[in-house]
């Protein structure tokens, strides 16, 4: 899934260059590139496929040259992951293969950072392993190592379970249910627990099995499924855009996840994280002797646990900080950003009212 907008990441990330395209955590690959690399020996190209928006598809393909240009599926319209994951399966069903039904698929997000690849892969082996030998949805819960507010969770139940093409020393649990982003005392409740697991928001289901838990929890988007395979299959756009422009907005966690009879959680741990808005380099770059997180040669001055990022360079804009503490400068070609690290989430709200104002730099 690379659909989303990142405005988390403003004012880096932007509608022609969302935070998937963005080189975020010091390295010289892509967000998208990154994923795609940490699939690729567990899974080829040619069954790798890309979802995305209209307006980010160019982008896709020049980003990722080596994915088949059919594997790219295009959203006419922005309607969030459950959108996105019912346009997916009825563009499987429209290929009319006759074992269609029986594709077991992985479900993951172009903006997660992986520290162990070859662990990544091997979880999400067995993850489809279980998907495969289960009627069950399948997910990943990560391991919590900190109170997150940011993050949803995940309540598993108390004994583990065995499943088919799952190894013995990987731990797969049913999932008892869902949280909202919980506030600071919730979370630590949560951890002290041990019951409450990270949702990754990566998902493993054979195909059939995904239609029929939506055709319990949410049979209006079964149907819209159906429908839209059918219009993609002879080829009829104007049909197909118009189911599509009827799907209602929501995430899969809530139109389906929730609601689902039968889902299992692989308790796991490879290194992983939600790059969801700027305090992700915290976590993710190296700080000086002060805590401060510097990309782009920024000068600091009588500073602490901060991030100054500076895109243009030194040599096209110089940026310079003195006597501040835990804030977040982050500064591109055309906007500055200033706010406290604590309330990285309130970059949205900038957005909101950049909007508002019609602001070019969007």
């Amino acid at each position: 899934m690379a659909g989303g907008s990142g405005e988390r990441f403003w004012p880096l990330s932007r509608k022609s260059r969302p935070k998937q395209f963005l080189r975020l955590i010091g390295g010289s690959q892509t967000l998208l590139e990154q994923m795609i690399e940490y699939i690729l020996p567990l899974i080829p190209l040619e069954r790798i496929f890309v979802a995305t928006g209209e307006n980010q598809a160019e982008g896709i393909r020049k980003a990722a040259p080596h994915i088949p240009h059919r594997n790219i599926l295009v959203e006419p319209f922005k309607k969030n992951t459950a959108g996105c994951l019912v346009y997916t399966a009825a563009s499987f069903l429209a290929r009319r293969r006759d074992d269609e039904t029986e594709l077991v698929m992985a479900i993951l997000a172009a903006d997660h950072l992986i520290l162990r690849p070859e662990q990544f892969r091997r979880v999400v082996a067995a993850a489809l392993g279980a998907a495969e030998n289960t009627d069950a949805l399948v997910t990943l819960g990560i391991t919590p190592d900190r109170p997150e507010t940011g993050y949803g969770y995940i309540e598993i139940g108390e004994k583990s379970v065995n499943v088919p093409g799952v190894p013995d020393d990987i731990q797969i649990f049913p999932a008892s249910r869902f949280c909202e982003k919980p506030d600071c005392t919730a979370a630590s409740k949560y951890i002290s627990s041990g019951r409450y697991l990270w949702n990754s928001g990566m998902f493993f289901w054979r195909l059939s099995t995904f239609l029929n838990e939506l055709r319990q929890a949410a049979p209006d988007l079964f149907h819209a499924a159906l429908e839209i395979s059918r219009a993609l299959s002879i080829g009829d756009e104007e049909r197909f855009h118009r189911i599509f422009r009827e799907i209602k907005d929501i995430s899969i966690d809530y139109a389906l996840m929730e609601k689902a009879k039968s889902v299992l959680v692989i308790k796991a741990d490879f290194g992983w994280d939600d790059i969801g808005s700027w305090d992700i380099l915290d976590r993710t770059m190296p700080a000086d002797e002060n805590g401060n997180v510097a990309f782009g040669g920024p000068v600091i001055i009588d500073s602490k646990n901060s991030i100054i990022y500076n895109e243009p360079g030194p040599d096209k804009r110089a940026v310079a900080v003195a006597g501040v503490e835990g804030l977040a400068v982050i500064v591109s070609e055309d906007a500055v950003l200033v706010i406290p690290k604590d309330r990285a989430q309130d970059v949205r709200k900038i957005v909101e009212e950049l909007k508002k104002r019609n602001a070019r730099q969007l």
